[in-house]
């Protein structure tokens, strides 16, 4: 049906049919983030002792006596992404702070790894965390904020309130919006999908992937009969958005698989592309196959796959 339309019919077709968003459930809350706080459980509640208490250092200091581990919760109780907790966590890196102090180092380092606290904590080293515990805030937050759990507090921070792991799922959201789809295809017609791989994964089925293209990551990869498609997923706001840096990139990298024997196809969407006549989504159009959700969800992605695996 779509291969049937003229180039000015399919473009039309295609702005028309912009969608608003790329934001499905999973965008505004990543519940697998939850998981994270389980190691911390004891911890966590230990730390309830700190709430609107009177003696807030000598309770502080009592707790890192007996149990030094709930210092390493504090990457969950302010704004740090799971990757720089996890990356603090396993000592990869430190956080590092601004020090504003004159004669003194520029930065204050703190590690928050937890094979440092199995061991009992010094005086020197308890006053450095609870000097880090007061200037962050989190002295208040505990003076002033908390009512009765930490848990709680944490949980909320996980689900809602997580804005770097919100940020992070924006860049895939339209990729969870989209996989449903391909997956359906996939399964209707036998084909094997992969995602999120280098190409140069395809050199173990037998196909000759060129230096120039073997790490680049690919959003999906469809395979069968010794056969291979490519889809990248991008959807772009007006804002921010270069439509020819966009279309250059994927006509060469449209280009580099044609030269490895591996179709092409550009699934993208949003207000960017909200005008017909924009030169680049015309030769955006001449030269590769590209289709948004709307025509995707009603059978071009289809046609287009059943296409690529047949001739």
């Amino acid at each position: 049906m779509y291969s049937e339309m003229d180039k000015k019919e399919l473009i039309e077709l295609f702005v028309n049919n912009l969608v608003e968003t790329n934001r499905g459930f999973s965008f505004y809350v990543n519940w697998n983030n939850l998981k994270a706080y389980e190691d911390f459980a004891i911890e966590l509640n230990a730390m309830n002792v700190l709430i609107r208490t009177d003696d807030i250092k000598k309770k502080f200091y009592e707790l890192a006596k007996k149990l030094p581990s709930f210092i390493s919760t504090f990457p969950f109780l302010f704004a740090l992404s799971r990757k720089e907790r996890e990356e603090n966590w396993n000592g990869s890196c430190d956080l590092a702070v601004v020090n504003t102090s004159v004669g003194e180092n520029d930065y204050l380092r703190y590690s928050f790894a937890k094979t440092l606290f199995v061991v009992p904590l010094s005086d020197e080293q308890i006053e450095y965390y609870y000097d880090f515990f007061v200037k962050i805030g989190l002295k208040n937050l505990f003076d002033n904020m908390l009512q009765k759990s930490v848990e709680d507090y944490v949980l909320g921070v996980l689900c809602g309130l997580d804005s770097n792991g919100r940020k992070n799922r924006g860049g895939t959201a339209f990729e969870d919006a989209c996989e449903p789809i391909i997956d359906s295809i996939c399964l209707k017609h036998d084909i094997t999908i992969l995602s999120q791989k280098a190409f140069k994964v395809l050199r173990d089925l037998g196909f000759e992937i060129n230096a120039d293209i073997e790490n680049r990551k690919a959003d999906f990869i469809l395979i069968k009969d010794n056969k291979a498609l490519n889809i990248e997923v991008d959807y772009f706001f007006r804002g921010g958005s270069k439509p020819e840096e966009i279309i250059n990139s994927y006509i060469d990298r449209k280009n580099r698989l044609a030269a490895c024997g591996i179709g092409f196809v550009l699934l993208t969407d949003g207000n960017c592309w909200d005008n017909s006549s924009k030169s680049q989504l015309v030769i955006g159009f001449d030269n590769i196959n590209i289709m948004n959700f709307y025509l995707a969800k009603n059978g071009y992605l289809e046609e287009v796959v059943e296409k690529s695996f047949t001739e």
